[in-house]
């Protein structure tokens, strides 16, 4: 079954306005990570906050609360922190083009690491 993309399209629209401050969740450590609605009351937004955001958007709805979803970390060439991005469906891609819902043939060519993966939130 195709999944639908606009509500992808909405949630990658909506977090890439967030406020984005330095780098300061680490990507090894997800029992770490905030829970949706602290990430929300802290409002310390780093790349990784902003995908776990998208993440938390997502899977806190009836319609992709059982939908599989990982988060991938990169360093990009042209980048000097690293970058993060939300997999959702093994098919599409979030936060690798602002406001936009890339496939997954075209992350294919990025080199990453899978941070973390799941049905359930970490």
């Amino acid at each position: 079954m195709e999944l639908d993309q606009e509500p992808l399209v909405r949630v990658a629209d909506l977090w890439s306005r967030a406020p984005f401050v330095n780098p300061y969740l680490d990507p090894k450590n997800p029992a770490d990570w905030p829970d949706p609605w602290h990430l929300i009351l802290d409002l310390k937004l780093d790349d990784l906050a902003i995908c776990l955001g998208m993440l938390y958007t997502l899977k806190l709805t009836q319609r992709f609360m059982d939908t599989k979803c990982e988060i991938h970390m990169s360093m990009l060439p042209e980048k000097h922190n690293k970058r993060f991005f939300l997999v959702v469906d093994h098919n599409h891609v979030l936060n690798l083009t602002p406001r936009s819902v890339d496939d997954r043939k075209s992350f294919d060519q990025i080199r990453t690491d899978k941070i973390w993966a799941g049905h359930e939130l970490p």
